[in-house]
């Protein structure tokens, strides 16, 4: 019998919660960092949230197949730049977003060619099944679809509630809030796994050595994914998650025979390219004084923070001086005497 993924993750949020408790005992002699309840509640909703988008995925392969799903799971880059921009308040340059939507079909790009032909079969016996009975329901595919969507934006809106509860109070030390994080995804999560007690044999059946390895690695990859939202940001995560997939993939060409496709090495490369186009330092042009037409340019390399605040430059037209924040120098052009 295979193991519940509830006790997985379970398990997942409580060792988490220990080894950052670990860590806060051995680097803080003073309880005078712990938070208000008020700030401590932030961190209930991207638990619940996360708990909702994990436990909804299985509901979501009951009707879409996993390559069918690989594929749509690439909406969540666009809805985590949407709510990026919209709820966060973040500005993104339409540099910016063209690099996103690049890597959105860089990432299709990848897997299209292991994951169309077996949803090209899936849905050839999907057909050959419907010709031969009517009482197959043709929503079905519709209903996967919208529940993809919807395990996107819950997915995005947690990664971005993350973020906020993250960052909302600076002083307060990392490991401190994971502590919160990880007890209201464990009760969340503890929840879940009560729900489902009727239908186990044991809260440890079917693990094995590799259940315990997909632990493991998932409380790794939670902390990890934690310090990119805390110090960086969910765009960055976006990041993280495409060229964890390339590496899965490098890995899997090195140890386990896969074939490298041309489709793989073409979306490869678009994706390093989105990377590189994001992060691609802003030229601000400015104009020189009383309406000469020479002009000045400065690159503004992004920073965590630069997407908080707008970079507009305000001139002075009596000084000719620019604003504090970007501080330009403006001249007028030399004569050639």
């Amino acid at each position: 019998m295979p193991y519940m993924s509830a006790t997985v993750m379970l398990l997942v949020e409580i060792l988490k919660g220990l080894i950052c408790a670990a860590i806060f005992v051995c680097t803080r002699s003073s309880l005078s960092v712990w938070l208000g309840w008020t700030e401590v509640l932030y961190f209930a909703t991207p638990a619940l949230l996360y708990t909702i988008d994990n436990n909804l995925v299985f509901v979501i392969l009951r009707f879409v197949d996993p390559a069918t799903l690989s594929i749509l799971w690439n909406l969540k880059i666009f809805t985590t730049a949407l709510l990026f921009r919209f709820v966060l308040g973040r500005s993104i340059t339409h540099l910016q977003a063209v690099s996103l939507i690049l890597l959105m079909l860089g990432v299709a790009t990848t897997q299209s060619k292991h994951d169309v032909e077996p949803m090209i079969q899936h849905h050839e016996t999907l057909n050959a099944s419907s010709s031969s009975s009517v009482n197959v329901p043709v929503p079905k595919f519709v209903v996967g679809m919208s529940l993809v969507v919807v395990a996107c934006v819950i997915s995005s809106l947690a990664g971005i509630v993350t973020e906020y509860a993250l960052k909302k109070n600076p002083g307060t030390p990392f490991v401190l809030q994971n502590i919160y994080l990880a007890f209201f995804s464990a009760c969340f999560n503890g929840f879940a796994v009560l729900v489902q007690v009727e239908h186990m044999d044991g809260f440890f059946a079917g693990y094995n050595t590799w259940t315990w390895v997909v632990i493991f690695i998932q409380v790794a990859m939670g902390l990890t994914m934690g310090i990119i939202f805390k110090f960086l940001d969910n765009i960055a995560c976006v990041h993280a998650h495409a060229m964890a997939m390339m590496f899965t993939t490098i890995v899997s060409i090195l140890f386990f025979a896969f074939e490298l496709s041309l489709e793989f090495a073409c979306g490869f490369c678009v994706c390093v390219v989105s990377m590189y186009l994001y992060h691609l330092p802003v030229v601000v042009a400015v104009n020189g004084a009383h309406g000469c037409h020479d002009e000045e340019y400065e690159k503004v390399a992004p920073s965590p923070s630069a997407s908080d605040e707008a970079t507009a430059i305000s001139i002075d037209s009596d000084d000719s001086t620019v604003s504090p924040r970007h501080k330009i120098n403006s001249h007028s052009p030399r004569s050639d005497s």
